[in-house]
């Protein structure tokens, strides 16, 4: 009797697996084949132990079922305590032009993919509770991914592995794998830990964040995800009250050895534009200069509301005019606010950088050699 109880607490342990995680020494090869092995793992203890007890134990039937309850519960926590039953990604869901439908205000932060010429918008207040959104671009496959724990918002362009679901959590940072073959990827790195791609990088794609005060007055109207406003509700974890003592705080659940030089959520933009040095600035500082011109990078970064967008610029003297509008006060060439081009003598649309908008100690974890740029001059 005593043996089967131990075997009841060690399914018990694989099925709430999921949890170590939140243990930043916990190696992410266990968490692999934890998330591949723990169903049928604990279904063969509960089956071979009923085999056992039944056929090969002396035990009377009724002492043996406190220990079945056990490992029949480590089943269903092998499916419910996991970060793939948590955050169910979204595949090609529903879209619309028809902005009437939508319950968005203003202020809403929408993530804005323009690709294959195809352009689609997402509110962050939905993607966060599946932080993935799987989507067609004409022919092509787009995983927008949103880890809520760093901020960190990428979408991928997956044609080539199909769609992204969450997978894991490691050092404070979503992992995403594929639907084919289960291979891990940590999002902040876009490369591959492990599984039958790695070693693979993910191909990431720009992006913008934009208010949608702004977004709906575009003249070319985005495709918007179908949302209603239960879509839209308060992000929180399984746990009630967890999420708003973690935001609220220094935790940093998964990473506990972090820079303490910034408080941890102070949001900064990062580049990561491969074709660019790895550079980041306070987001607080770029809102109150609202121009940030990197000459020695040939890069701009213009704030329009509360977000922030950055085009290549060589040659030009951007502004944001409005919140529509942005001009290359050179030659008075304007464009919108996605780099489009609307008229002016350059008739072309602005080559827009990958930018990411997140919290302090995700990026110094994840992009350690990148450099601060102050905007007082100062360069740490």
């Amino acid at each position: 009797m005593v043996t089967l109880y131990i075997i009841a607490f060690i399914s018990l342990i694989i099925g709430v697996g999921a949890i170590f995680t939140l243990v930043e020494k916990f190696p992410v090869n266990l968490l692999y084949y934890h998330y591949h092995f723990r169903k049928p793992v604990v279904w063969s203890i509960f089956i071979a132990s009923i085999g056992y007890t039944m056929f090969f134990s002396n035990l009377i039937y009724t002492k043996a079922i406190p220990a079945m309850a056990l490992m029949g519960l480590a089943i269903l926590l092998a499916y419910k305590v996991h970060q793939s039953n948590w955050f169910k990604a979204v595949y090609f869901p529903k879209m619309t032009t028809n902005f009437n439908m939508l319950p968005l205000t203003d202020d809403q932060e929408i993530a804005v993919i323009e690709y294959e010429g195809i352009l689609k918008a997402y509110p962050l207040n939905y993607v966060i509770h599946h932080h993935i959104i799987n989507d067609n671009f004409r022919d092509k496959i787009v995983a927008l991914t949103y880890c809520a724990m760093c901020r960190s918002i990428i979408p991928f362009d997956v044609t080539e592995i199909g769609p992204l679901f969450v997978a894991s959590f490691k050092n404070a940072n979503m992992i995403v794998a594929d639907k084919k073959t289960g291979t891990f990827f940590q999002q902040e790195t876009c490369k591959s830990v492990i599984g039958k791609l790695h070693p693979c990088t993910l191909k990431m794609i720009s992006f913008q964040i934009l208010p949608w005060g702004s977004v709906k007055k575009l003249n070319r109207k985005p495709k918007v995800v179908i949302v209603n406003k239960n879509d839209l509700k308060p992000f929180k974890l399984p746990m009630p009250g967890v999420w708003q003592k973690v935001m609220s705080s220094e935790r940093t659940p998964g990473l506990s050895h972090k820079d303490k030089t910034f408080p941890s959520k102070t949001q900064v933009i990062g580049i990561t534009d491969a074709s660019i040095e790895s550079v980041f600035y306070l987001k607080s500082e770029i809102l109150a200069h609202k121009i940030v011109k990197n000459t020695s990078l040939n890069f701009t970064l213009l704030s329009i509301e509360n977000n922030v967008i950055g085009f290549k610029t060589p040659d030009l003297n951007l502004i944001a005019k409005n919140a529509l509008i942005i001009e290359d006060t050179k030659t008075k060439t304007h464009w919108d606010i996605t780099g489009k081009y609307l008229n002016g003598i350059i008739k072309k649309d602005l080559e827009k950088i990958t930018i990411s908008d997140e919290y302090w100690f995700a990026w110094k974890k994840f992009h350690p050699n990148s450099k601060l740029i102050r905007l007082n001059n100062k360069l740490l």
